[in-house]
């Protein structure tokens, strides 16, 4: 008796864009569908992803590459921006430019700063372990040593000091290649200073890298602490405000963390404290639970083996360090390559998730009153605005997660897949699937046709122009012949000045044998 032959019925699947953010902790096989595998220049909304902003042109005319960015921001009055570069000091409070430098004469450019409030008004010290630190009152500059007037330091050799943290109302600084600390007296700007020796304390030797406030719940509600970081991984944790008075200032412990990175490698994280090391970047509240380290503590542990492949290839280069920008809540780890290109991994604070953002040769991230800003090469930009950096277009790369659609063992023939992009513009798009875990690139040639000046009556086509102002829908079928038991969508993307949105996409397939 014949057999009668029917034809597969196709399926429908729609997936959620890849909002998990990237992923090279799990396997290519068994990731969540909604995580990546490549995801580039997208910023991660909660319910969708976005191209991420642009960037544009701040300050201009250094001599050299910019490598420190200093805000002063004091309780009242008015915000102001300097750069550091080519052994100056300069005032890019200011777009444009740069004018005559407010500080000349230094030797470098790599400063670590800190704020104090005092009954004398609102400070900034910069501190880099070769000039004397630096005084900003909010109207001129001073090097500031032993013999300098009006505010001068005893006690400690200042040009040693490489970086500075106010603590229970303490101004405290740390000398270079050692692993010693001092402190001033209280609510003060200048005099005295005292030591306070750390060598018996760390078992591992290494010099300091600074000392930092830490805020945990010490159970009775939040307490402040004070944690010194060594250069070999060790956090020593003190509590107490008062190192002049016997039980005033007493050790809690000292923990090991993995050694940390980069020149300025901690950052305040509402009251914890951010720390980039050897094994990722953890808060030191959940860094310090244990005698070990545990991976999965750390804030970079979906995508620890990109950071730890980029850290044993860059770790020497100058310019990490961690950035917060809240008014997009976003955390900004930036990575150099070299002294002319670095990227960046930047968590969504909200979701916690990872991506990955190029176009921003970043040495130094800020953020200040004035916007965010970096400094890249020669230059100052203000970044996280408009839709172009300085003009050029913002080229998105991505690669959803492969999924099985139900049926892990059967082979499926993928005929038609649909991306719902939203966009205030007119973006060009290349877009295919991948198949069975084979990373591969789309192809073709994105490209953008400036819209034509003004407009000549009864020359325009109807449905084909784009009007500005709102957004508009972008959803075509594009066809495929592919033959896998998984698929995952690969899409490239140049946002030609204009945002858009990726909020899912559309699979219809058939499926087949289990061979």
């Amino acid at each position: 008796m014949a057999r009668r032959l029917t034809a597969a019925t196709a399926q429908v699947a729609s997936i959620p864009a890849p909002v998990g953010g990237l992923n090279d902790r799990d396997s290519i096989a068994s990731m969540p569908a909604t995580d990546a595998v490549i995801l580039e220049n997208w910023w991660l909304n909660p319910s969708k992803l976005v191209t991420r902003s642009g960037s544009v042109s701040w300050a201009t005319g250094f001599a050299s590459a910019v490598e420190t960015l200093i805000d002063y921001a004091p309780p009242s009055g008015s915000t102001k921006l300097f750069a550091a570069s080519a052994g100056k000091i300069y005032d890019v409070t200011s777009s444009g430019a740069i004018g005559a430098a407010v500080v000349s004469g230094l030797t470098s450019n790599k400063w670590q700063d800190t704020s104090i409030s005092t009954a004398g008004g609102s400070f900034q010290y910069l501190f880099n372990g070769q000039d004397d630190p630096r005084l900003y009152d909010g109207s001129s500059w001073q090097a500031v040593n032993a013999g300098s007037t009006p505010i001068a330091i005893t006690g400690v050799t200042t040009n040693l000091l490489t970086q500075g943290n106010v603590y229970q109302d303490r101004l405290w600084m740390v000398e270079k290649n050692s692993l010693r600390a001092w402190y001033l007296p209280v609510k003060s700007v200048g005099g005295a200073a005292a030591k306070w020796d750390l060598g018996a304390i760390f078992q591992r030797g290494g010099s300091l890298v600074g000392m930092y406030t830490w805020t945990l719940d010490a159970g009775n509600g939040q307490d402040d602490h004070a944690a010194f970081v060594s250069s070999q991984g060790e956090v020593a944790v003190y509590r107490g405000g008062d190192p002049t008075t016997a039980g005033g200032f007493v050790l809690i412990g000292v923990y090991y963390i993995g050694r940390p990175v980069g020149q300025r490698p901690c950052v305040k994280y509402g009251g914890d404290l951010l720390i980039i090391t050897e094994t990722g970047v953890y808060p030191m509240s959940s860094g310090l639970l244990t005698a070990t380290i545990d991976r999965v503590a750390a804030i970079t542990d979906k995508i620890q083996n990109t950071i730890s492949s980029l850290i044993t290839a860059y770790e020497t280069q100058f310019g990490w360090e961690l950035c917060l920008y809240p008014t997009n809540n976003a955390l900004v780890l930036n990575v150099p390559m070299s002294s002319s290109q670095s990227i960046q991994y930047v968590q969504n604070t909200i979701s916690k998730q990872w991506t990955k953002f190029t176009g921003w040769n970043a040495t130094t991230f800020k953020d200040s009153k004035l916007g965010f800003f970096f400094a890249d090469g020669n230059s100052v930009k203000k970044a996280w605005i408009g839709n172009t950096d300085s003009g050029a277009m913002i080229l998105c790369d991505s690669l959803q997660a492969f999924s099985y659609f139900g049926s892990p063992v059967q082979n499926k023939m993928f005929t038609m897949v649909k991306p719902y992009l939203r966009t205030l513009g007119n973006p060009s798009v290349l877009y295919g699937l991948n198949g069975d875990f084979n990373p591969q690139d789309v192809t073709g040639v994105l490209s953008y046709t400036p819209p034509s000046v003004g407009m000549i009556w009864n020359s325009m086509v109807w449905g084909t122009m784009v009007w500005g102002g709102s957004y508009r829908q972008l959803s075509n079928w594009n066809t495929t012949g592919l033959i896998a038991k998984s698929a995952a969508l690969r899409m490239k993307l140049q946002n030609n000045a204009c945002a858009t949105e990726w909020a899912a996409t559309d699979f219809v397939y058939s499926n087949g044998g289990i061979l």
